[in-house]
């Protein structure tokens, strides 16, 4: 049995089941999953193949937040302005202390999206690179809660952050909230 996958790589994968996912999978949405077994062939693709798209974001709007704060099982996407950034040391990307971004996911509402650790540290390498307040950013894998009656949001170790001005999701929310890029 193939022992390891690797991003980008195409495969090529023989005797295996498709089966219903049972939701005991948080960090996919997907209707099925791939259940490999031991008879399971898995061979690497060598040809020269053009690369599947790694990640379709799927942001979420306020209103499905809310409604979402109560399921286990999916981590939205968001898109929003960064407003607010509080924390110690934010330039400094080996402390992994807490992080309090004020996201604004429409023209109106402001919500506030926690780092920990690892994502905190991550984000603080971003803003070392370039400052992120003020920019446009689309926020993945987010754990969506209400806390005395508003709506916060956590990062996971899932959380990746994409501040590329040229993803058209991007361009929609700068549109749509009349920003200038």
């Amino acid at each position: 049995m193939y022992q390891r996958f690797e991003e980008g790589k195409i495969y090529h994968i023989r005797y295996f089941n498709l089966l219903p996912n049972n939701q005991r999978y948080r960090l996919t949405d997907q209707p099925y999953i791939i259940n490999i077994k031991e008879t399971t062939t898995i061979t690497l693709i060598q040809e020269n193949i053009a690369p599947i798209p790694s990640y379709i974001f799927r942001p979420q709007r306020y209103t499905q937040l809310i409604s979402l704060a109560s399921e286990t099982n999916f981590l939205p996407d968001v898109v929003g302005r960064i407003c607010l950034i509080q924390g110690s040391d934010l330039y400094n990307h080996y402390t992994d202390s807490k992080i309090i971004i004020g996201l604004r996911l429409d023209r109106s509402k402001l919500v506030r999206l926690t780092l920990w650790d690892k994502e905190a540290s991550n984000f603080r390498e971003l803003n070392r690179i370039s400052t992120r307040k003020k920019q446009v950013v689309i926020i993945t894998s987010i754990i969506p809660r209400i806390h005395e009656e508003k709506l916060s949001l956590t990062a996971t170790p899932g959380t990746r952050f994409y501040f590329n001005n040229e993803i058209d999701i991007i361009q929609r929310f700068q549109k749509r909230n009349k920003l200038l890029s």
